[in-house]
């Protein structure tokens, strides 16, 4: 395969963000592998007003600077690419296929769903991208025939001039203003994973959303929009729900573009494991179901797990709520949750005020205030009504008491496994 990298040798390589860990690793044997640098390293942002302007002092005529995706751009004071820049290149020089999959909520579930219908079909595929993998490495041993499935988030999006060969977006809600700006970047960003797709390429999308009607009709691409009101019968499945449906008919919708027939998507869709942190059953302790949807930090991904769980499992005697405030509007979330009649909520800061000032008129649930994890769960045991469920599913982000919404799961099954 031929690797263009002439703008990396004899270079000095530095990864901007957060040094040598996970999110570097794949890029540095990359690069050493197919490139002649001089040397890689990484760097971490430094405090203050500017803490990445100690970059100015690299020698720019000898130093190539990779960003990690999760900084704004905005935020660099010198040139740099990112990993994902660098390997659409690579691919698309090499013709191998891409997907893409991204969406507010639902894309991990999304894209490790096509990945696991593609296999169950025998193609040769490489699962990447925001769900914790670099796709570089990979491309290393990539054939003709291999199709890189990649989870792209929106910081991941922002910066792309260069879209999957098969592109999906799920669903678009209100999430990273504080990243984006603003709304409308944060959705802008979404555009790019088909905003610059040709004529050979396809886009898939949820007509549910005005705005991606809109970019379907722009676009160069042949557009597809799957039918929202269509079920899959999630008999005998892990996954269930409304929004796990939809997440399936993308997937499947997907797979049709390489001819896998629909039977053959069922099988894999039926035997297909949820990621762990959505809505994974933890255990059953006193009657007590306990159930982690830790990835569930916006109010719309609560509202979808608290509508599957109380149509499919049973009622939520207790619900843990809150984290970090992206000022997300509680209101419908708070109706939705009266409607279930759950009795006692926990809440976790720094949303508290914003969640008890949305609960509707004539619902008067306990309410709960804590900073901890372990005391959240023995309050949920000492009170959530027998044969009922304990729900984490915060409906905001995790990032105020937890290291990230593993963490914060983790944390949850800890404290439910000292029962």
């Amino acid at each position: 395969m031929n690797f263009d990298l002439s703008e990396f040798n004899g270079k000095d390589v530095v990864f901007v963000g957060v040094g040598k860990g996970r999110a570097s690793s794949g890029i540095e044997q990359f690069l050493v592998q197919h490139a002649n640098l001089k040397s890689f390293s990484g760097v971490d942002k430094r405090t203050g007003d500017h803490p990445l302007d100690f970059l100015r002092e690299y020698d720019a005529a000898t130093t190539v600077f990779i960003k990690n995706e999760a900084i704004p751009g905005s935020e660099m004071p010198v040139p740099y690419t990112t990993a994902l820049q660098l390997f659409f290149r690579l691919s698309h020089d090499n013709h191998r296929t891409t997907i893409g999959i991204t969406g507010t909520k639902g894309k991990s579930t999304t894209a490790s769903l096509t990945a696991a219908i593609l296999e169950h079909a025998d193609k040769q595929v490489v699962l990447a991208g925001n769900i914790g993998t670099s796709p570089l490495p990979a491309l290393s041993a990539a054939t003709p025939d291999t199709i890189f499935v990649l989870e792209l988030s929106s910081y991941q999006l922002s910066e792309l001039s260069l879209s999957p060969h098969i592109s999906a977006c799920i669903n678009l809600y209100n999430d990273h203003t504080d990243w984006h700006g603003s709304l409308e970047s944060y959705w802008e960003a979404k555009h790019n994973i088909m905003r610059f797709a040709g004529p050979d390429d396809v886009f898939i999308y949820n007509p549910d959303f005005a705005v991606m009607q809109q970019w379907a009709a722009a676009g160069a691409c042949r557009s597809i929009a799957i039918n929202p009101s269509e079920t899959i019968d999630l008999s005998g499945a892990q996954l269930f729900g409304e929004h796990n449906v939809l997440n399936a008919l993308v997937a499947r919708e997907i797979a049709r573009q390489f001819a896998v027939a629909d039977e053959t998507s069922l099988e894999a869709i039926r035997a297909f494991t949820p990621l762990r942190h959505r809505m994974q059953t933890v255990a059953t302790k006193q009657t007590r179901t306990y159930i982690d949807d830790a990835i569930g930090m916006t109010p719309e991904s609560t509202i979808a797990s608290i509508k599957a769980i109380g149509s499919t499992i049973g009622p939520i005697g207790c619900l843990l709520l809150g984290g970090q405030d992206r000022d997300y509007d509680f209101t419908e979330l708070m109706h939705v949750v009266a409607e279930h009649d759950v009795p006692y909520l926990v809440l976790f800061p720094e949303t508290v005020a914003k969640m008890r000032a949305a609960l509707p008129d004539g619902y008067h649930p306990e309410v709960y205030e804590t900073q901890s994890m372990d005391d959240a769960v023995q309050y949920a045991a000492a009170h959530a009504p027998e044969h009922s469920v304990v729900l984490l599913s915060t409906a905001a982000p995790s990032y105020l008491l937890w290291k990230d919404f593993e963490d914060k799961g983790d944390q949850f099954r800890a404290a439910v496994a000292a029962l």
